[in-house]
């Protein structure tokens, strides 16, 4: 461990107010490695003109970059976010706010962006240590795409960025799998993602949910996050009409924005207009709202296999929350014994009679969903707490640093 307050730079395309999971954990991990005494700059993309340029949330400086932003297209998900700042200019900016911030570590988030240059760059000149957290598996559901994306990532940025790497850091095993087989990283450091909600829901947003949506006396299932080709949903919509002949007013909340054709197609074959919402992106600060109002949260990313699924951010702060996650995951996500299928979250297939008839059992159970749902939230306390998250990354700064030195 570090024997004074460590000074980091994060690098990151995606920071909030920009609404993804990437965007809330690094402010998060942000704000709470300031809370414990360290010094946080922040080095983002400026993709919302309504944003500052410079500003200090919690004691975190963030400087946001001019950034073009780049059409939604079919190879990058139709994402909106997605931006390129790396101009000259921008390179002079960031040596600017590295000489006042004098960083003794540089923590870049996601590979694939073009900060991650920047932040090479910067390791490279200032013979500062560099350790990046890839938060997503680079691939896309449509295998046509894959001809170019897989020796982008797999040659140019393994080559660029994660060689350059002091250090990988990992949310889940399964993207520590993905280090090694894509980069040859077989020194990926396993660090889980942070969870933290606020303990009780803004009850004026809930109501305007209850309302808004007509919820009372409905059965809510909530899947939060973004729906693109990856995360469409379809199993889920298709599970709708056997989830209705048991619980006929049941809900499907939709919760994210909304850059694929394939659910609303897939509700209007299945005339389920009725029970199923595509309800847009939310701000990350209702998300307790969103919990407070559902049943069971279910949500899962179309990888190829079950066992290379993670639960994503929005199933974790589900947990959380106390409630049932369903998903089609890896029990051994984060570890043997920390995921226990039927104890703290229910793991399916991807059959949707499967989906529906689990979650159909469910929604008619609320003894079951409040035990693992009592579960999930202490899984979340013991396992992903701030406190471990924290103490994890400063000592992955400490060894950059002292292999550095």
């Amino acid at each position: 461990m570090m024997d004074r307050p460590v000074r980091v730079c994060m690098f990151s395309n995606l920071f909030p107010p920009v609404p993804s999971g990437s965007s809330t954990q690094t402010a998060a991990l942000s704000r709470e490695l300031v809370r414990r005494g360290h010094q946080v700059d922040v080095i983002t993309a400026r993709v919302d003109p309504r944003a500052p340029e410079h500003e200090e949330i919690e004691g975190v400086r963030v400087h946001r970059l001019p950034a073009l932003r780049l059409p939604r297209m079919d190879i990058s998900l139709r994402f909106p976010w997605l931006n390129v700042t790396l101009t000259p200019s921008n390179v002079r900016r960031i040596n600017a706010i590295l000489d006042r911030a004098q960083p003794d570590v540089l923590h870049l988030h996601n590979h694939m962006f073009d900060l991650a240059f920047a932040a090479v760059m910067m390791k490279r000149r200032r013979r500062i240590p560099l350790l990046v957290t890839l938060h997503t598996i680079l691939e896309h559901p449509k295998p046509v795409y894959n001809l170019l994306i897989g020796p982008v990532d797999r040659g140019l940025l393994r080559h660029l960025v994660i060689r350059q790497a002091d250090e990988v850091l990992c949310p889940d095993l399964n993207i520590r799998r993905y280090a090694a087989r894509a980069f040859g990283r077989q020194d990926g450091t396993l660090i889980p993602y942070g969870i933290t909600l606020p303990e009780h829901a803004d009850p004026q947003v809930v109501g305007r949910l209850r309302e808004q949506y007509q919820l009372d006396g409905r059965p809510v299932i909530l899947s939060l996050g973004h729906v693109h080709d990856k995360r469409d949903r379809r199993e889920l919509i298709e599970a709708m009409p056997a989830i209705l002949r048991a619980c006929p007013r049941a809900l499907l909340l939709i919760v994210g924005a909304v850059s694929s054709n394939t659910p609303a197609r897939l509700i209007r074959k299945l005339a389920i207009e009725r029970s199923v919402v595509l309800a847009g992106a939310a701000p990350h600060s209702e998300v307790r709202a969103y919990m407070e109002v559902c049943d069971l949260e279910a949500h899962w990313l179309n990888e190829d296999s079950i066992a290379d699924t993670s639960l994503g951010i929005a199933s974790l702060e589900a947990m959380s929350a106390g409630k049932v996650v369903v998903a089609a995951a890896s029990e051994d996500s984060y570890g043997p014994g920390v995921l226990k299928n039927g104890e703290n979250v229910v793991l399916v297939s991807r059959d949707p009679a499967d989906v529906a008839k689990r979650i159909g059992d469910l929604l008619g159970d609320p003894q079951q969903r409040q035990a693992i749902g009592r579960r999930a939230s202490d899984t979340i306390r013991h396992h992903f707490s701030w406190d471990a998250v924290c103490e994890r990354t400063i000592a992955a700064y400490a060894g950059a640093c002292t292999r550095q030195a």
